[in-house]
């Protein structure tokens, strides 16, 4: 005697395919994980994790009601556990897949060198290592070619023939008029100002990074550069010198006494001994700035590569 099969049992044989709508679910998140990072902002780990199973959900419910409702309640259950596991999982691999980007930028600064006069000398491919690497490149190369322009329109003006009676014998422009020297200035201001904004964008940047707090302070103190309120303070002092020492000069009272300024009064004597004594010191500040630069440059080297030794999911 044959027996019939239920109704129901016949439902769940013909329509019921939870295994393939498991899978499909499954083959969604694994595209999700891969492409996700390229589309996605970068997120936090318990964002990307809640993503990640609110998404399998998702797909659970498009599977559910295309074909899982007609199964066993084992297997509904079965596959939202499953796809709610596999979202999050999906979640962790975007993560990761972030932390190795960031790692990848952060190996930049781990392998940065100071040059002779005491610029960075930035690896070679550094600008498609990342964001941070990119923006650090750039501003980096900006504050070089500000340091440029500001040398360059110094020499345009025949700010380094004040120290020698000679050259400003050859080339008197300057003491014609030393009003150029307040152009100077505001050239400096200028230069700090968009110094200043390169810089804060940048550190913005190190501090919402996908990685360890050790690395990010470390590419922070790499990045600081030379303090830029200090600079400019420096830069601004030696021109004021400069002025002074510009406007003694104009009233042409200096003879050139082989190759060393002779003066006939006192009192330019002294301005031209004061602001001597002036430049040396400021000189030597402007070695002090530079200096606490490059230990924090090198210290921040350091970090980053302790924190890069380390794996990939640790936290600093």
């Amino acid at each position: 005697m044959i027996e019939e099969t239920s109704e129901p049992a016949r439902d769940s044989a013909r329509y019921g395919q939870p295994v393939v709508a498991t899978l499909a679910g499954g083959a969604a998140l694994v595209l999700a994980a891969i492409a996700g990072p390229w589309i996605v902002p970068e997120q936090p780990l318990g964002v990307l994790l809640a993503g990640g199973a609110l998404i399998g959900a998702v797909l659970w419910l498009i599977g559910y009601l295309s074909t899982t409702r007609h199964s066993a309640l084992p297997w509904v259950a079965g596959s939202l556990a499953v796809l709610l596991a596999a979202g999050a999982g999906a979640g962790f691999v975007m993560h990761g897949q972030y932390e190795s980007w960031a790692r990848a930028d952060a190996s930049s600064f781990a392998e940065l060198e100071l040059g002779p006069e005491g610029s960075p000398k930035l690896p070679q491919g550094i600008a498609g290592r990342g964001p941070i690497s990119k923006l650090y490149a750039q501003t980096v190369q900006a504050d070089g070619g500000d340091a440029r322009e500001l040398g360059a329109a110094m020499g345009k003006a025949g700010l380094g023939n004040l120290n020698s009676p000679y050259l400003l014998q050859q080339d008197p422009r300057l003491i014609e008029n030393c009003g150029v020297i307040a152009g100077l200035k505001q050239l400096a201001a200028d230069q700090a100002k968009r110094r200043g904004e390169r810089h804060a964008a940048l550190a913005k940047a190190i501090d919402t990074a996908s990685l360890p707090a050790s690395a990010r302070q470390g590419i922070a103190l790499v990045a600081q550069g030379p303090d830029g309120a200090a600079l400019l303070a420096n830069q601004q002092a030696m021109l004021d010198a400069s002025t002074a020492l510009c406007t003694m000069l104009a009233g042409k009272r200096w003879t050139n006494n082989m190759g060393y300024f002779g003066f006939g009064s006192g009192s330019d004597a002294a301005v031209f001994a004061q602001v001597q004594v002036r430049q040396r010191m400021l000189a030597d500040g402007l070695g002090a700035i530079n200096g606490a630069a490059a230990e924090r440059f090198t210290s921040g080297r350091e970090m980053v590569r302790d924190a890069l030794s380390r794996s990939v999911y640790t936290s600093g």
